[in-house]
């Protein structure tokens, strides 16, 4: 290992966070859960999910550098901070119903890209990746949902 290695593992990888052991969910399940946002563009990658804990979230976006980061106009936008959340959390917590979105923004009616997750009540919980915020869905014209 070199040590820009142990330095990008140092200043990039997302600090450890404590998970509750959570149930188990299907694909199935999430792609019912899902089809209440109507988009026939969903993508389900596994057949086996485990619900994300809010609290959990909340601790691991407070330690999570993804809201830090600058936002540069088509280099650096919003479908960079969601994939870059999502590939946080996945490591953080590769089991979990954590996902994106792409649609439109609730408040503006803006294109936009964005997080969700599957929270221990079995509803769908957004996360603005640019943020931090958690908010529960609204009238987001959603596109394509991928988890």
């Amino acid at each position: 290992m070199s040590i820009l290695d142990i330095l990008w593992d140092l200043f990039r990888k997302p600090k450890s966070v404590a998970i509750n052991d959570m149930p188990e969910i299907s694909g199935n399940e999430v792609k019912e859960i899902l089809k209440k946002y109507k988009t026939g563009n969903l993508w389900i990658s596994d057949g086996i999910f485990k619900l994300v804990d809010t609290n959990n979230i909340k601790e691991f976006l407070d330690n999570n550098p993804v809201s830090k980061r600058k936002y540069i106009t088509e280099f650096h936008d919003c479908d960079d901070f969601c994939y870059e959340l999502m590939g946080n959390v996945s490591t953080w917590y590769p089991e979990g119903a954590f996902g994106m979105v792409w649609g439109n923004r609730a408040k503006d009616n803006i294109v936009h890209a964005w997080n969700f997750f599957v929270n221990e009540t079995n509803e769908i919980m957004y996360v603005e990746p640019q943020t931090d915020e958690i908010f529960a869905p609204s009238t987001e014209n959603v596109w394509i949902m991928i988890v």
